[in-house]
């Protein structure tokens, strides 16, 4: 049978990487549907086993807000932050 030939980590491995793509698919889903939220300058990406959020955003409340979402679906430890705040010009 072909899934016995598998080893444990393989295995483990591709669900690792699958869930890890689906946080990530789900980080960005909430953040388009935050209200008052502008995060068209904003990415979620993956780094090993961290969600890192890189860009800018227009307010800290929006940074917040930002951080808040992915962590509540990650976890607190495995969120990267490189978002920076940017006051849009007059």
């Amino acid at each position: 049978m072909f899934l016995s030939t598998l080893q444990p980590s393989a295995t483990f491995e591709f669900a690792r990487d699958h869930g890890i793509s689906m946080e990530k698919t789900a980080i960005e889903t909430e953040l388009s549907y935050l209200h008052n939220f502008d995060g068209k300058d904003l990415s979620v990406d993956v780094t090993g086993d961290y969600i890192v959020l890189e860009g800018a955003v227009r307010t800290t409340g929006d940074q917040a807000r930002a951080l808040r979402v992915a962590r509540e679906i990650v976890g607190f430890d495995r969120v990267l932050s490189r978002i920076i705040v940017c006051a849009p010009s007059v």
